[in-house]
């Protein structure tokens, strides 16, 4: 069993995933992801989305004109349906 909740404002998932190993012992381990562009791509045509943009952002600073950089902490998605 697993549970997830994606956060659309960030682009990051929690997840927690129930199982059990061989001896019967329960494990819970927890993580946290953050998705990349192509990721983004993906999840955005799986909804049916259409025109996807990513674009870099400047602290704050969301601009169509600023090209997505490795210097970049935060991104600018646009997608259209």
């Amino acid at each position: 069993m697993r549970r997830h909740l994606i956060r659309f404002d960030d682009f990051r998932e929690d997840n927690t995933i129930h199982a059990e190993d061989d001896l019967g012992n329960k494990k819970e381990p927890s993580c946290n992801e953050r998705y990349y562009t192509s990721e983004i791509t993906w999840l955005l045509k799986t909804l049916a989305f259409n025109t996807i943009g990513i674009f870099g952002a400047k602290l704050g600073a969301f601009s169509r004109n600023d090209k997505l950089s490795t210097e970049d902490f935060e991104m600018l998605v646009i997608a259209e349906k």
